[in-house]
């Protein structure tokens, strides 16, 4: 191609970037007219076709499901060569899907504990309805992630696990952990809230002057997802558009906009927080941090975190807006383990799990730590 070329072609690309910045413009307003709960729908087409690249191949490594319980999947990465008998049991947040942490191709975590020989199982919460906004935390914690505990055990073959919790689903993890220890061999804790009168924007929202949690479930059944999202929304409004249009800068960059289109289909891809557990999770952790201080009750019995004693991983990002640092932190204090470890890196709360940094800098150290507290395998096992 000669130089002349390669200019005209550049200056074709940078018309065809500001025309899709105009439409990404007229999208958006057509998006708020129609009160959509998210901008997605309407802007990543047009992106993708200014990118010239296809839907984002998230959630891509096989898997298929073990078990079922209404609403609940537990999901089974199998690895090709598996080095450990204790398996790792992924505990994730109700507020959004668990595939953050099956992001992309290379830069997914489930990918990458697969990788080393693991045996891997996630929690899929699935999309709540009446029968789940009716749960208590004891349904969650005892029945649940229970079953999912019992379940992944037998179907492993193994003794014991790692339970790996991530933001709520740590919460909700650690919970299970001090209540139920028995099949834990090891905690990892992942931009976990643990002190939630730490919690930044969040402990301010949710103060009982300003937000009545129970006029909320009362009339609804669950927390809404337009609710969850504009919350979200709200800790940065403005980036909320710009982003869309920033991301022409790097349009000719396939990798990063394939990055960009995954977070924000995944950010999009929302489920109503299920009422009951809704309910209890802000009166007490946000508002009263009973969790923090040993005097949540859970099925007639008191959450004490000095009831874990198992080793335990505390993974921190140090840029967290959700989870901040010092809501997080505390946790070694809390815990009964003598095996305690606190790894901080420079990433934010979702950046754990989706970084480029991850692959080269964060889950080779986590994995090592995991590796070292596991049963190996002695011989050759089915998977």
């Amino acid at each position: 191609m000669s130089a002349f070329q390669a200019v005209k072609d550049r200056a074709a690309r940078a018309k065809e970037a500001a025309a899709a910045q105009l439409e990404i413009s007229r999208a958006w307003g057509k998006a708020v007219r129609e009160r959509a709960g998210g901008p997605y729908p309407y802007l990543a087409p047009i992106v993708r076709r200014a990118a010239r690249i296809g839907e984002p191949p998230t959630n891509s490594t096989p898997h298929r499901v073990v078990y079922q319980r209404g609403a609940m999947k537990l999901i089974h990465f199998a690895p090709a060569v598996r080095r450990h008998r204790t398996p790792i049991l992924f505990v994730y947040s109700l507020i959004n899907r668990y595939y953050i942490l099956d992001f992309l191709p290379g830069r997914s975590l489930i990918e990458h504990m697969r990788d080393q020989g693991f045996d891997v199982y996630a929690i899929d919460w699935g999309t709540p309805g009446d029968v789940e906004n009716h749960m208590t935390w004891e349904d969650f914690l005892g029945g649940l992630i229970g079953s999912a505990v019992r379940w992944t055990l037998r179907h492993s073959g193994a003794d014991d696990l790692t339970l790996y919790g991530y933001c709520m689903g740590g919460t909700m993890a650690l919970a299970y952990a001090a209540l139920h220890p028995q099949g834990i061999r090891n905690f990892v804790a992942q931009a976990t809230p643990v002190d939630f009168h730490e919690g930044g924007i969040f402990t301010t929202w949710t103060r009982p002057e300003f937000f009545n949690v129970d006029a909320m479930v009362d009339a609804y059944g669950s927390a809404p997802i337009d609710l969850m999202e504009s919350g979200f929304s709200m800790m940065a409004p403005i980036q909320r558009i710009t982003k869309w249009l920033d991301v022409f800068r790097k349009i000719d960059d396939a990798d990063f906009v394939t990055t960009f289109l995954a977070m924000e289909r995944w950010a999009a891809d929302n489920v109503p927080f299920p009422g009951e557990v809704y309910r209890q999770y802000i009166k007490d952790c946000y508002q009263e941090n009973n969790f923090c201080n040993g005097r949540m009750v859970v099925g007639g019995r008191k959450v004490q975190l000095s009831q874990i004693r198992c080793p335990l991983l505390n993974l921190i990002a140090d840029k967290d807006t959700i989870a901040p640092p010092p809501s997080s932190t505390i946790l070694n204090d809390l815990v009964g383990s003598s095996d305690k470890t606190l790894m901080r890196f420079p990433v934010g709360h979702i950046g754990l799990s989706t970084s480029s940094k991850g692959p080269k800098e964060i889950w080779p150290k986590v994995a090592a730590w995991i590796a070292a507290r596991s049963e190996p395998l002695t011989g050759e096992e089915p998977t």
